[in-house]
């Protein structure tokens, strides 16, 4: 296992990632990406896992962002991979089937607030601290997440500005779910993995899958979607094979 990715399994059904490099906040190196990418599509096989926790070392931040002292070091070509290795991790966390919950333990910044957005739930305290920064280099990113979380108004404010936003802010705006003392943000995000972990996976994921599905469809569109999932791979009683057809044609990755 890479020293900059810890896993532990500290409840029955839950799996828990820590990024392990608190001297430098956390910060996402090329490695570490790659390791993320690995790990998840291993837990995505793993039965006895029906809910992740992922998780920053230290506490000081979630993840400050991309390792920017790496990056000095690439020239255009090398960038560019990285940057599509980025982009292909967003995405697989995003659409990723089974629940995710970040225990956002300090500052998220730049990909650190890219990856904690991708998350299903967030848990903050005090010490939270969210900063969407791709204005301020010239670049355009979370657009197409960020507006489902805290809506459009709040998510051009919070992009185009690259401000910092405390978690009083991030709690009233939607982007944490709760905010608790700062030596309790790991306990109780394992407490909500563990909570979603007692219940039937077929059922967990189906929220996500048909939550996820349902942006941009019409609402009666989205209540015809529900009923035929009801109606067919959730039927009572067949919930096995037919949920994981179901999976499959839907956008998870």
């Amino acid at each position: 296992m890479n020293e900059e990715l810890l896993l532990e399994r500290p409840a029955e059904g839950v799996a828990l990632i820590t990024l392990n490099r608190p001297a430098v906040r956390n910060a996402i190196t090329t490695t570490l990406q790659r390791h993320l990418g690995a790990m998840l599509r291993l837990l995505k096989t793993d039965r006895e896992v029906r809910a992740i926790v992922i998780t920053g070392a230290g506490e000081k931040a979630f993840s400050a962002g991309y390792d920017v002292k790496e990056l000095e070091s690439y020239d255009e070509d090398r960038m560019l991979v990285n940057y599509v290795e980025r982009q292909n991790l967003m995405g697989e966390v995003a659409f990723y089937s089974k629940p995710m919950v970040g225990a956002i333990n300090g500052v998220a910044h730049g990909g650190g607030a890219i990856l904690a957005s991708v998350l299903d739930i967030r848990v903050g305290c005090s010490r939270t601290d969210f900063r969407f920064t791709a204005a301020a280099y010239a670049g355009v990113n979370n657009t197409w997440q960020l507006p489902q979380i805290v809506g459009h108004a709040k998510a051009l404010e919070f992009t185009m500005t690259s401000r910092r936003i405390g978690a009083d802010e991030s709690l009233q705006a939607g982007l944490l779910n709760h905010v608790v003392a700062d030596d309790q943000v790991l306990a109780k995000s394992i407490e909500i993995a563990s909570l979603i972990a007692s219940n039937p996976a077929a059922a967990v994921c189906g929220h996500k899958a048909m939550i996820q599905a349902n942006v941009g469809r019409s609402y009666p569109d989205a209540y015809a979607a529900e009923n035929a999932l009801m109606n067919g791979p959730l039927r009572p009683g067949r919930p096995g094979k037919l949920f994981e057809a179901f999976l499959a044609e839907h956008p998870q990755r």
